[in-house]
């Protein structure tokens, strides 16, 4: 436990230390998802450290997988260029396995908008908890975006980073709300980056192939 332990510090401090993006609208929330992140990854480990508060802890319940039903808004952020004349609707499936290294997991899913937008993605997300109903879970993604009828992102290859909070119900069950930021890292000929909010809903997959 110590040694995982460390390993959340030492990656907490290298995000903490990673260069500070330009100071525009999108790069803001960039930053503020990937310090929040470090600092919250650096909360996990301590957790580990003191209270043993880890996925395998046999103090924690045992995780299941879920399959995570988001609805929303994508672009909330709207800026100089789109005027806030290109938010649509959000929805979001997204399959998260209950296999965890440390407090991390892999996910993989889509995104559709109401213009026609589509984003598959796959990354990994870190259970960050506060007793055993509570987390806080960071994540970072990359995916394959077409733009359809919305905004023009400057790339199909999108980044997402992005950060959930949730209450975990006794048999698996999580609702929370999340936040995310995409963007293409400066790779594509633009990068106006957007900013997406959902509520989540998170079925242990037992709901639907039984007990």
């Amino acid at each position: 436990m110590r040694f995982r332990a460390l390993i959340g510090v030492s990656l907490a401090a290298a995000l903490a230390a990673a260069p500070v993006a330009r100071p525009a609208h999108a790069d803001q929330a960039f930053n503020l998802i990937w310090m929040s992140s470090a600092a919250l990854l650096a909360a996990g480990a301590v957790g580990d450290l003191v209270r043993g508060n880890d996925i395998s802890s046999n103090t924690m319940p045992r995780e299941v997988d879920l399959l995570t039903f988001g609805a929303g808004m994508h672009n909330v952020w709207s800026d100089n260029e789109d005027d806030g004349k290109l938010r649509s609707a959000l929805a979001r499936f997204e399959y998260r396995p209950s296999y965890y290294l440390w407090i991390t997991h892999p996910i993989a899913g889509i995104e559709v908008t109401s213009k026609g937008a589509t984003y598959l993605y796959g990354g990994f997300m870190a259970d960050v908890r506060f007793g055993k109903h509570f987390i806080v879970s960071p994540s970072a993604a990359v995916g394959w975006y077409n733009q359809g009828d919305d905004r023009e992102m400057g790339s199909p290859l999108e980044f997402r980073t992005g950060l959930e909070a949730a209450w975990r119900f006794d048999d698996g069950l999580r609702v929370g709300a999340a936040f995310h930021h995409l963007s293409n890292a400066d790779l594509g000929e633009s990068n106006p980056g957007v900013e997406e909010a959902t509520l989540n809903v998170s079925l242990p997959i037992q709901y639907f192939v039984g007990r």
